[in-house]
């Protein structure tokens, strides 16, 4: 039984990383603190479901739909919040829980407060050895590899990717040496939200949604990020997949309504003894010079 819940929480835990990613690279790049996160993870889900309601597309295929969406919601945060930037973090937040509000209350004026889900594509599982696996929730992993897999290339091979790294790296010295800081940050904004509802449109294919389930991805996010150090996007992605394993576990083993409490626990225990994060200084550098 062990097994099959850490390889659920393993699964779990490649869709957490999307999201997880694309807060840290936001965080990273503009040092902007984004309390509205996990509510672009629940316009994920629901641009998904639209996806599915209007064109009968499964959220394995409407994902370019997702992406479009994404970037418009992105530049939305973007043109909110680049006041902020470089500013005190409490603006951020007051700014950020202002557009999580409106984007809850939105929401639920045009789909209600009910809870929205798409019919399963497949609806069976895959026995390998003991472990029974979600064929969904397998798709689902398979998909969020591939998409961490290109961001991660992306971001080391690209142009592009080693200016945002140098601009985490180095905010100031990246402005000295002629980046062009007021281009990249958008670009960040853009990744990292389109991550967010990619992960959103994913979750879809196995949990239903509502207005307010933004709340909750918020929180994991965020705790994901500071377990693997602020701004370190490898850091992001092993915590998110540790995550992933201690909800399914302790959901098991305490119950559903504490299957969150474990890892909370280790957050405030990385917050007193580690606060720069489980994997800062262990290699994870954000530039590689």
């Amino acid at each position: 039984m062990l097994l099959q819940l850490i390889v659920s929480g393993l699964l779990l835990g490649g869709i957490y990383a999307l999201l997880s990613l694309g807060l840290s690279l936001i965080f990273g790049v503009s040092k902007f603190t984004n309390f509205a996160h996990g509510d672009f993870v629940m316009v994920g889900m629901y641009m998904a479901f639209v996806s599915y309601g209007m064109f009968t597309l499964t959220p394995y295929f409407s994902w370019p739909l997702v992406m479009l969406g994404g970037v418009g919601f992105a530049l939305l945060l973007y043109l909110v919040a680049r006041s902020t930037i470089e500013k005190s973090g409490l603006n951020q937040i007051l700014v950020t829980l202002g557009l999580s509000m409106v984007l809850q209350n939105t929401v639920l004026l045009f789909f209600k407060s009910d809870y929205k889900s798409i019919p399963a594509t497949f609806g069976s599982s895959i026995k390998l050895g003991t472990v029974f696996i979600s064929t969904e929730m397998l798709i689902a992993f398979v998909i969020a590899v591939v998409i961490t897999g290109g961001f991660f290339f992306f971001i080391k091979y690209t142009d592009t990717g080693r200016a945002l790294r140098a601009v985490s790296d180095d905010r100031a010295a990246s402005k000295l040496m002629g980046l062009p800081v007021n281009l990249l940050d958008p670009i960040a904004f853009c990744l990292g939200i389109v991550l967010a509802c990619l992960a959103g449109a994913l979750l879809m294919t196995v949990y239903p949604t509502t207005p307010t389930i933004g709340s909750g991805y918020n929180l994991i996010a965020w705790v994901t990020v500071v377990l693997g150090g602020l701004g370190y996007l490898q850091g992001a992605l092993f915590s998110a997949l540790l995550i992933g394993i201690c909800e399914t576990v302790s959901g098991f083993y305490l119950g559903a309504d504490l299957r969150q409490a474990v890892y909370y626990v280790l957050f405030i225990l990385v917050l007193v003894f580690r606060p720069q994060g489980l994997f800062a200084g262990l290699g994870m550098k954000k530039v590689k010079r």
